[in-house]
C-alpha cells in the first residue's frame, strides 16, 4: 500500500510539473525569453508547427527560429486549457492541449490560430522536457499559412 501511495503521489507531482511545462512555454513565447523557452526541449526536440514551416529538428534550430525576428511578429498571446496528460511509463508521456494563439504583426494585423499541441514529452535529469510538438488546428483567421488539421483521416 505504501508503494501504491508513492507512485500515486509522484504521478500527481509529474502531471503537474508537466502541466507547468505547456504554460512555461506560452509565457516565455509571450515574454520573449527565447533562451528560456528552448531549454524546455530535449536536444534532439522535434517541433513542427504545420506544414507552412519546415518542421525544427533540434534545440539548436529551435533557438534560431526564436531569434528570427518574431517571424514578424511584434506581440503574441497563447492561451491554453484543457491539458491531458497520459503517462506511457515512468519517465515519458502524451500532452494535449487546447491552444488560442494570437499574434501581432508590424502592419497590425492579428493573426489567430486555435487548435491543439500534440506533445511528447519526457523526464531528463533537470526535469520533464517536451520531445517532440506538432500544432493541429481548428481555425484560423489572417493565417496564410498551411497548418496540420485538428482531426486527421485517422481521426487523432
Amino acid at each position: 500500500m505504501v508503494s501504491d501511495e508513492a507512485a500515486s503521489i509522484q504521478r500527481l507531482i509529474d502531471k503537474d510539473q508537466i502541466i507547468d511545462l505547456v504554460h512555461e512555454y506560452s509565457y516565455c513565447v509571450d515574454h520573449r525569453l527565447y533562451d528560456e523557452v528552448v531549454e524546455l526541449f530535449t536536444e534532439d526536440c522535434v517541433v513542427d508547427y504545420g506544414p507552412g514551416i519546415a518542421p525544427v529538428r533540434s534545440r539548436a534550430s529551435l533557438r534560431e527560429m526564436f531569434r528570427h525576428p518574431g517571424g514578424g511578429f511584434t506581440a503574441t498571446s497563447h492561451h491554453n486549457a484543457n491539458v491531458l496528460v497520459t503517462f506511457d511509463g515512468a519517465d515519458r508521456g502524451s500532452v494535449r492541449t487546447s491552444v488560442y494563439a494570437w499574434h501581432k504583426r508590424s502592419d497590425g494585423v492579428t493573426p489567430r490560430v486555435w487548435g491543439y499541441y500534440h506533445d511528447a514529452v519526457v523526464r531528463l535529469p533537470e526535469g520533464w522536457r517536451i520531445a517532440h510538438r506538432q500544432l493541429r488546428v481548428l481555425g484560423v483567421e489572417d493565417w496564410q499559412m498551411e497548418m496540420h488539421p485538428a482531426v486527421d483521416a485517422d481521426g487523432e
